[in-house]
Formats: structure tokens, sequence, C-alpha cells
């Protein structure tokens, strides 16, 4: 080894002008504890990889590769090598193991953290069956020439991974001192290796001509092709044309190059249009992937800026970019090769009556799983419109079990994906599509005419929510799943639990998702404006209710995953301010905040985003609002009835039973933020303060957020209870037109406000919770309880609202 010092010092200079790397460090590499306490394990002697790695630890401002590590007066190597096995470095990396055992064995004080250390040049994960392109691949140990053509053309394409440390100290405590377990150390630290550059560069391709060959062989799809011929009465070889050109419609033709060259771009646009990307939960992903889970991303859908953006954050995350499930729409020139060199691939709208397609898409879907591939994919189907989550579509759900009822060996872990965005480009399209027009078909002329918006639009934010092991989730709903797995030709299972548990499933996500949102300076300020009379605030005031919103975020979170801005409400408005969104109107006062006609019907768009958030404080405080001595008991009761309804229409997550809890502690922040007082200490008695105060308006504005939400709910239960008997379509047809003449009156803006779509599962919802009894004549009739309920609403809302929707109804002609 007296050679590595020798050619490190001739090739310092040369590789410092020809290699540039990113650096990615598992949160727990950069620990304050013990912090000189580090070992390095790499997986190879190169020269090179040291000098990269030496300047990025630097870089980092941790010990360096080559300083001894000095414990109790004995100095230990700080940098050991563990590929390949049975070599002299590596007995050498295991002497240095069993050494450090045994000193924290004899002095407690000690802990050590042993730091995996990866060096990935361009990240090619290669080719099955063979080796890699010699000269640029990134081998384990590629040799001097090799490393010379790796170093020339891969060089500005580094990835420098610092893994998870292994902690010594538990190891010697849990296992001992001897060589055994320093052997087991060592195999430990070789595996994650193995898991490490899949995690990073993915699993070896396969050419995709190669691909469509092997599955049209498949057991599976020959005997789809087979009974396609069979149904259709046409030849086999017809069925099996058939089949090939559904195949060459869906698969993704991946490229490596072509993502490293779309990374520059992206790292270029995202320049040009946002002013940064902001991400949270980057180390709970990578963990997944380091542990050898097939990883799905599910990530909700606002904006086609949303394939790029996730694709981007996760490649810079450390990780090989997903497969992506993409409309078939996308499939234009030259857009589409484009993408399904990016890892896209192509899904139709519907399955429905072609049973060949539907076998030949499932089985794609399966052969990425089994092979490793990450993949992505939105339950919701489509992009939302209004900003609010969308009732999920369960068909990748359902085919996602299924790859498990395959005999998915590999553990399977969904991550749910929070996608949001300061300023979306497709929200005055969103709108005019909400009053009626057409969608518009996707064309390349439609992408360049996008190009001409770009511009600054604020922020983008990623966070990657807890994922869902789906393995350890079919054994809690239904232990005895595994009976049920098929192989080969056999059709996949479709058990009678499949349904209801890929429902639960994709409710599952939507929940996840949401309690990974992340609030923002433009959602807050639409909040704020939005729940304002005449979406008008001064400047103080709209500031002041900034810093609710927070306090409220920070101090009774809605989830543990929400992302909460760390500034003030006056540095939010700052930021806010730069959009060009909102109108300042300046006079001898000071400055009032508005938002006019068209500017407050897109402003909905980015409050939907968070409004699952805000609407049980809201609700709190409308209540708050409309009695003046009130108990949590009396709150909870309300929202028990309607937790079903906001589950429905918003995905709030948290359950009914956990109400009182999450009440009790937002009335505590009330009672810090000034608009309620306590009774007698630990009593469960409120007052609310004087409407002359000015806690009291900030409370009240808090409050109106609710109002729409609130109103809907009120239209329904007032027209079951002056209007029935109702069939559903009448029950229907009169909530959404009693919904648009309110929306008229009181210059309610959000295009949601009398969706169809959203009062149709509304209706749904109170009949399940048996809210709606059916008469012999199969009519909606109220059940006992609906007047009770009804009599709640109400009193939440503004008196001249309630007196609207009361007039609309008895005046509605059925």
């Amino acid at each position: 080894m007296s050679w590595i010092p020798f050619w490190r010092a001739i090739l310092r200079g040369p590789t410092r002008w020809f290699t540039r790397f990113e650096t990615i460090l598992d949160s727990e590499v950069k620990t304050t504890d013990h912090a000189d306490q580090v070992v390095y394990v790499m997986r190879s002697q190169s020269a090179t990889d040291q000098l990269v790695a030496q300047r990025a630890l630097r870089a980092e401002g941790l010990p360096d590769l080559h300083e001894p590590l000095w414990l109790n007066g004995t100095a230990y190597p700080r940098l050991l090598y563990l590929a390949p096995a049975k070599t002299k470095a590596a007995e050498q990396a295991v002497d240095t193991f069993q050494q450090l055992l045994e000193a924290h064995a004899k002095d407690p004080s000690l802990a050590v953290r042993v730091v995996p250390l990866g060096l990935f040049w361009g990240r090619k994960s290669g080719q099955e069956g063979r080796a890699g392109k010699t000269m640029v691949s990134d081998l384990d140990d590629p040799g001097m020439w090799r490393k010379f053509w790796l170093v020339l053309f891969s060089g500005r394409n580094i990835l420098v991974r610092g893994s998870r440390p292994l902690q010594v100290r538990p190891m010697a405590e849990q296992f001992g001192t001897d060589r055994r377990i320093a052997h087991k150390l060592a195999r430990v630290a070789r595996v994650h290796f193995v898991r490490l550059r899949h995690a990073v560069a993915g699993p070896q391709m396969m050419e995709r001509k190669q691909v469509i060959s092997e599955l049209l062989a498949s057991q599976a799809l020959q005997q789809a092709i087979r009974d396609e011929a069979k149904a259709k009465k046409i030849s086999h070889a017809q069925a099996q044309k058939q089949a090939a050109k559904y195949l060459d419609e869906i698969a993704a033709n991946y490229s490596e190059t072509l993502v490293r060259v779309l990374d520059r771009f992206m790292a270029w646009l995202w320049s040009k249009i946002y002013s940064g990307v902001h991400v949270e939960g980057g180390d709970r992903i990578r963990a997944l992937a380091q542990a050898g889970h097939e990883v799905i991303y599910v990530p909700c859908h606002r904006s086609h800026m949303d394939y790029l953006l996730l694709s981007y954050v996760i490649y810079k995350e450390g990780l090989v970019p997903p497969h992506i499930a993409a409309g078939v729409n996308l499939d234009f020139f030259p857009a589409g090769p484009l993408f399904r060199r990016g890892g896209a691939f192509f899904i139709r709208r519907s399955f429905k009556g072609n049973k060949l397609y539907a076998t030949v898409f499932r089985e794609y879907l399966n052969r990425l799983f089994q092979k490793g591939y990450p993949v992505e994919y939105f339950t919701e189907g489509g992009r939302s419109r209004t900003g609010r989550l969308l009732a999920p579509k369960t068909g990748m759900v359902a085919m996602t079990v299924q790859g498990m009822l395959r005999g998915q060996t590999r553990p399977i872990s969904l991550v749910p994906v929070y996608l949001g965005y300061e300023h979306i480009m497709e929200v005055g399209t969103y709108l005019k599509e909400l009053k009626g027009k057409s969608k518009e078909k996707e064309s390349v002329f439609q992408v360049l005419s996008s190009l001409r918006h770009l511009r600054d639009f604020g922020h983008g934010f990623v966070t990657f929510g807890k994922p869902i092991n789906l393995g350890d989730m079919l054994d809690q709903i239904q232990p005895d799943w595994r009976s049920e797995i098929t192989h080969g030709a056999e059709e996949p299972s479709r058990p009678r639990w499949l349904t209801p548990t890929v429902n639960l499933l994709a409710e599952q996500i939507m929940f996840r998702i949401n309690n990974a949102a992340a609030l923002n300076s433009v959602n807050l300020t639409a909040l704020a404006l939005l729940s304002a009379e005449h979406h008008s605030l001064s400047k103080q005031a709209l500031i002041e209710q900034l810093d609710v919103y927070l306090q409220l975020a920070r101090e009774v979170p809605y989830s543990l995953d929400i992302y909460v801005p760390k500034q003030s409400g006056e540095e939010l408005w700052q930021l806010a301010s730069i959009h060009d969104k909102f109108k300042v109107q300046a006079d001898p006062l000071g400055d009032v905040i508005h938002l006019d006609g068209q500017s407050a019907i897109a402003m909905t768009y980015y409050r939907n985003n968070i409004m699952h958030v805000m609407i049980v404080p809201a609700i709190i405080a409308a209540y708050a609002c409309a009695h003046r001595k009130f108990t949590v008991a009396e709150v909870t009761a309300l929202l028990e009835s309607l937790h079903p309804l906001l589950q429905q229409e918003l995905f709030v997550s948290h359950e009914a039973e956990d109400l009182s809890l999450w009440v009790a502690a937002l009335l505590e922040e009330f009672t810090r933020l000034g608009f309620v007082t306590q009774g007698d200490a630990g009593s469960q008695e409120y007052r609310t303060v004087a409407t002359s105060s000015a806690a009291h308006g900030r409370l009240e504005l808090l409050a109106r957020a609710s109002s729409e939400t609130l109103q809907r709910y009120a239209i329904l239960l007032e027209l079951l209870q002056q209007r029935s008997p109702l069939g559903r379509a009448q029950l229907e047809r009169a909530a959404v037109e009693v919904a648009e003449r309110l929306s008229y009156l009181h210059g309610v803006s959000a295009p949601e406000f009398f969706d169809k779509k959203l009062i149709s599962s509304l209706i749904a919802t109170l009949k399940r919770e048996q809210f709606i009894d059916v008469n012999g004549d199969g009519d909606f009739i109220p059940d006992q309880r609906v007047a009770g309920f009804s009599d709640a609403l109400d009193a939440l809302l503004e008196p001249v609202v309630m007196q609207s929707i009361r007039e609309s109804v008895q005046n509605y002609k059925v």
C-alpha cells in the first residue's frame, strides 16, 4: 500500500481539475456528539476515490480520511477498505474492527461510528448480461486504465454518499469482541455497499426490445394471447402482434445519459422558474432504498411540472429516478420519446373491456417491481383543478397489491409525496376548465406556448411522507394473504378482500399526502385574504393573522410531517408580495392588501392546498364566535358529527377518537393567543373574549376560513329537512343550484363551492353515516338526527348567510 500516498500526491492536481462532485450525507453522519470518533469504510483502494472523498469531507467539516483516530493514546487508521473480500486490505479492516470492539469493551466513554463512504462515477447501473460500457461504467474495481477513462468521461458527475453510521458500542455490548463479530461487521458493511449501489444507480438495465421480447414470451402473456385469439376469433399471430403493439405503446426506454443531461437542464430551469426547492424527508426514502425496498412514489398531482420536479429531487437525493406512469395523452412528439428515456411508461385512461391490454400493462408493471425499479404513479389519476386532493383512482393501487400476490419477494413500500408550489403556471387554464371550457389536448405547441410564461414562480415544496409497508399492512388487514399468491400463467388472484383493502390503502395514501403538506407564503396569505370581508386586509392585520396561522401550526401541528416555515408573519408577507398576486393600495393610514375578482378565484387554488390543515381550528373558532361560553365536550361532539364529511371532502387524517385531545390542545393555544379564557385550573369550560377586542377580530377571521365548507353542509341538511322526499339526482341538482345562488349573493369565489362531484360525494357520505334514510319509493328522507345537526351548523354561520340558505331552499322548485 506504500504506492497509494505517492499516487495521491501525483494525482492531486489533475483530479481537482477533472472532477466535480455532489455530496449527500445522511443526517446522523454529522452528529456533534463524539464528532471526531469516526472511521470511514470504502469499497476500493482507488487513489482518485480517496482524493475526491477527502475534498468532500473537508467541505462538510468532517475529519480527514488520513488523520489517525486517537483513542486513549492509541492510533487507529481512519480509513478502511472492504472490497474485495479475503484481501490483505479487507483482513486489516477486520483487525481494526476487532481492536475497536475491544477498546469499547474497556472504555464505556467511547462511541466510534463506522461511516460507509460510497463514490459513484456517472451513476450508471450497467447492462444485464455484461459488466457495463468498458470505458465509462462505474465499476467497483476498474483498474488503472479504466479508471483513467472514468475520470475523463464521468469525472464531472460524481456522487459522494455518506450513509447512516454503524455504531460500534451497541455491537460490542450485544455481541462481544471476538473476531467473528468483527467479520460480521465487515459483512454488514459489504452488503450495505451492494444495496447502496442499487439505490443510487438502480438495477442493471435491459434493452427495450429485449424487455418486450421477454414479456411476450412469458407464461402469463402467452396465456392472455391465447385467450384473446379465442375470444376475438383471430389467429395467435394477430393476437401476439396486438400484445406487442400494446407493449410498444407502454414501455419506457430509460437512459442514464439523458437523465444526466436533464439534471443539468433542470438545474438551469429551476433557477429560471423557481427561487428554490424545499425538500423534507430525504433521509426517509434513502433509508428505504438502502434497506432493499421496492419504492413506489405516490404523489399528489398539481401540475405537469410534478413529473420533472419529483424526478429531479429524487436524483438530487442520491437515488435513481423512478419509472413514471404517465397518461398516454403525453405521448406526443417530441415529448413522448424524451419522457420514455427519462423513465416514463404510458397508461391509458381506461382498460375497460380490453382484457389483453389490462394483462399486458399489469405484467409490465409487475416486471418493474420484480426487477427492482422504483416506480411513480399519481393515485388521483389527473391533475387537481381546484387545489384539493381528488378522490383516488384505485387501479394502480390494485395492481400494486396484485404484484404482491404474484410472488414479489422484495418488500414494497409506498411513499406518499406532497408537492406544493407558490405558483402553478396552469392555474389560468384550470379556471377556464372549471367554467366549462374543454380540456386542451397536450401538444408540442402547448408546451412551446407555456415556455413564454417562464418567470420567477417562487419556491417549490417536496415532502416525502410516512411510507406504507405494503406487506405489513396486508398482514394486519388479511393475515392469510400469502395463500392467494399465484405464479406463471395463472391469473393474478382477485380475492374478495382485494377491493376493500385497496380502497383502504388508497385512502391512507391520501391521508399521508395531506399529512406532509407544506405551508408557504402564498397559500397562507391567500387563506387570510379569502377569509376577509371584501378580500381586503390592512397590512398590519394580514401580518398578525399570518402569525396566528404560524403559531397554531407550530404549537399544535396537524401532523409530524407537516412543513411550517420558520419565518415570521411579516417575513412571509414580504415573500408573498414578490409574486405580484396581491394588490397593495397605499393611503395615509397604511397599506391595504386586496384581491380583485379574478385574482380571488385564482387564489382559492393555493388556499385549498392547505385547507385541511386549518379547517378544524377554523371550525373551533367559529364555535367560539357563536357561543360565548362552551366546553371541550360540546365542540368535540359537533366535530365528531362533521368528521366523516371532513374526511371525505378534505382527507383530514385524524381519527374520530382523537378529536377530543386535538380540540383540547387547540383551545389551550387559543388561550395563549388571547382568543378565549379558561375557567378554573383544569376546567374544560371556556369563554370567548369580548367582540370589541383586537383578538376577537383575529378569531373571527380564523373562523371565516371554515364558512364555505359549513355553508355547503348546511345547504344539504336544509334541503333534506325542508324539501324531502327527494331522489338522489334531485337532491344533488338542488344542492348545486342553491350553492350557485349563494355564491352570487355573498361573493363566494371558490369554483369548488358548487362542484357537482364534491356534492355527490358528500351526499354519499351522509347516506353511509345514516343521516339519510330511504323511503319505500327509493327517495331520500332525513334521519331524526339531521334536525339537531343542522341547528348546530346553522349557529356557526353568519345570520344573513343562513337566511339566504333558508329562503333559497324554500323557494326552490323541485
